[in-house]
This record gives structure tokens, C-alpha cells and sequence, in this order.
């Protein structure tokens, strides 16, 4: 997952990570903040209009979320990511959630 932080439209800095590198903590939080059966349902496009209307409600959990995934991150720089792009990193998360979740109750039958 990359985080550009921007300067207007120029990228000034980029963040990255890995998705097998997400803690249960920061997974554990991600679902906190959604509703598992509608995240169950959605494609990205509905997904993205989730996280959407969860940002607003949830920021301090959000700016703690993307922090905990990239290190280093501050909140000045926060202030400085394109909404459109936080967005698409939480749909990844979900997703990769998801498919963890799944795998575990599939391995346990």
C-alpha cells in the first residue's frame, strides 16, 4: 500500500507498506468502525462509498489506524493526503480482513 502526502498537487513524500505486514490490532480496529455484513456485500465502488461516510464519524480511530500502519507518519502530513487515496487504503485493509478472517474459519472446518 503506498500513502502519497502532498504539497497542493505535488507529491513531496510517500509512505509504504505491506498488507501481510498488518497487525490483528490494526484489523481489529478496521472492523470495529464498519459494519461486517454491509463490508460483506459491497463491491470496491460500495465499499469506497462506506468508508466515505465512516471517515467523518471516525477520525481520531482513522488518523490512530493510518499512523499504526505507516510508521513514521504524523499528523501534520495527514493533513496533506488526498481523502480519495485514504480511502482506497482502508477498502484494502477491509479486504485483506476479509479474506484473513475467511481463511481462518475455512481452515478450522
Amino acid at each position: 500500500m503506498i500513502l502519497n502526502i502532498y504539497n497542493k498537487n505535488t507529491i513531496i513524500k510517500t509512505y509504504e507498506a505491506e498488507n501481510y505486514d498488518i497487525k490483528f490490532g490494526v484489523v481489529e480496529d478496521v472492523i470495529e468502525l464498519f459494519d461486517m455484513d454491509e463490508l460483506q456485500k459491497g463491491d470496491d465502488i460500495e465499499l469506497i462509498k462506506l468508508v466515505g461516510k465512516t471517515i467523518p464519524k471516525s477520525l481520531g480511530s482513522i488518523k490512530d489506524l493510518m499512523k499504526d500502519i505507516f510508521d513514521g507518519l504524523t499528523d501534520e502530513e495527514l493533513r496533506n493526503v488526498k481523502i480519495k487515496e485514504m480511502a482506497q487504503i482502508i477498502v484494502t485493509i477491509i479486504k485483506y480482513a476479509l479474506s484473513q478472517i475467511s481463511d481462518g474459519i475455512s481452515k478450522k472446518k
